[in-house]
């Protein structure tokens, strides 16, 4: 972006006047995240052509960014308006929409998008998220295949020997799976594994190193390899007849909300031996439910929007009947004192336990509690494949994995979902929790009333 800047001022230097030099100054300005200073150069290559349709579209994705939903897409009207054959424009006005849960305008945007470009793999990738939010999971999941396709995908493609699965018979048949994304996908998508296990002859699965141990644990008949370069040798060796990236796997066994676990007993296992330790020392805080919390969000992009300052659940911890362990990953000593200055309560951080180090320490210190209350982040994956109650804040514009009004998760049935009323504000949420939590401690026992 830094090099597009320059060759954008250069250009500028001898063509002053150049509505394109200055899109292109707004874009790298907005690569860079300087987003007032992007918005003055599309705007100022508005003032010298109006009718310069890139510059509305550029405009628009500058103003998404800052969470200006509605100016963001009045930007993409006009810019469609002016030039009505640009897929970038609808698919920038397909994935606004969808941040304001307009889902039937938002698909016919990208549709739109589709039909002037059919090979554009960024609007598929965004059809499907519309799609898995409005639960069309059998069309969504066929437009998530692009996904491999988009140049900011997460993820890279593995290049393996055998054929790729179409949904053949895999009675007596081995399959290679291997994951993508990141730790928390790869625990959510882990989710279908009980389906292929019972289908087929046997299964090897590459994913994070930290998670071998646990799947193993987890499910008979699943060898798991860590992720490296080059391939773990056993992969070559495992005589598979197919391979399967993970989140693939949705495309046959989650078409219907049907098709989704139902038990809340969760998929996952924990170290009994180390859950039993971490317990008994949990015990020693003294009588009263377990609550592990987290109030923060590391996802680069959105996480500023998922995460819930801790001073707002001061009513919540300063309540009678359970003591508060933290699962906050990351430096939180100052987040910790604050509370104890203001409520006089001391939330226990568990020293012996790194969920950045060690997964079977983290899975043992979720499934030793009694609760979970945590914003959206890899926490509730792992307190929901374990089966441990959780309540999870989501914030006002949330991933599709979550639906568009769902109050419980698909994914994970001992989630409950608390959906913020308006975005940027948890003030009420955190009301509404208190609340209900206080209600939840009365009647299994912990407070009397």
């Amino acid at each position: 972006h830094g090099e597009a800047l320059a060759a954008a001022d250069r250009a500028l230097s001898k063509a002053p006047e150049s509505p394109e030099a200055l899109d292109v100054r707004g874009l790298a300005l907005l690569g860079l995240n300087q987003l007032e200073h992007a918005i003055k150069s599309f705007r100022a290559a508005l003032d010298i052509d109006l009718q310069y349709a890139p510059a509305y579209s550029n405009l628009g994705l500058t103003y998404r960014a800052q969470g200006e939903h509605r100016s963001a897409i009045s930007c993409f009207d006009e810019a469609i308006r002016l030039d009505e054959n640009n897929p970038q424009a609808y698919n920038n006005l397909g994935i606004s929409l969808l941040d304001m849960g307009d889902l039937t305008q938002a698909e016919a945007a990208l549709r739109n998008a589709l039909s002037i470009e059919p090979d554009y793999a960024e609007a598929h990738f965004n059809l499907s998220r519309v799609l898995l939010m409005a639960e069309n999971f059998a069309d969504g999941w066929k437009e998530n295949e692009w996904r491999w396709l988009c140049p900011e995908f997460p993820s890279t493609w593995r290049e393996f020997p055998p054929a790729m699965w179409q949904g053949e018979d895999l009675t007596g048949q081995k399959i290679l799976i291997w994951s993508e994304q990141g730790i928390g996908d790869e625990i959510m998508f882990a989710n279908t594994l009980p389906d292929i296990v019972r289908d087929c002859a046997g299964i090897i699965l590459e994913c994070n190193d930290r998670l071998v141990p646990i799947i193993e644990r987890s499910f008979d008949g699943v060898i798991a390899v860590a992720r490296q370069e080059p391939p773990d040798p056993r992969i070559e060796h495992a005589d598979t007849e197919y391979q399967m990236p993970i989140g693939s796997l949705c495309k046959f066994y989650r078409q219907a909300i049907e098709d989704f676990p139902q038990e809340a007993g969760g998929y996952l296992k924990a170290d009994p031996d180390l859950t039993a330790e971490i317990r008994a020392r949990y015990e020693a805080l003294g009588p009263g439910m377990k609550v592990g919390i987290c109030w923060r969000s590391g996802n680069p992009i959105v996480g500023a929007e998922r995460s819930v300052p801790l001073a707002m659940w001061d009513e919540l911890l300063a309540m009678a009947g359970c003591h508060f362990i933290n699962l906050q990953y990351g430096e939180v000593d100052e987040d910790l004192a604050g509370v104890f200055a203001r409520t006089g309560v001391k939330v226990f951080n568990d020293d012996a336990v790194d969920p950045l180090t060690s997964a079977e320490d983290w899975f043992a210190q979720i499934a030793a509690l009694d609760h979970v209350i945590s914003v959206d982040n890899s926490t509730i994956q792992v307190s929901g494949s374990l089966g441990i109650p959780t309540w999870t804040l989501l914030s006002k514009v949330p991933e599709w994995r979550f639906g568009l009004n769902r109050l419980d998760h698909l994914w994970h049935p001992s989630i409950r979902i608390f959906r913020q009323h308006k975005k940027g504000e948890w003030e009420l949420l955190m009301s509404e929790i208190a609340f209900t939590f206080a209600s939840l401690l009365e009647s299994e026992g912990y407070v009397s009333s």
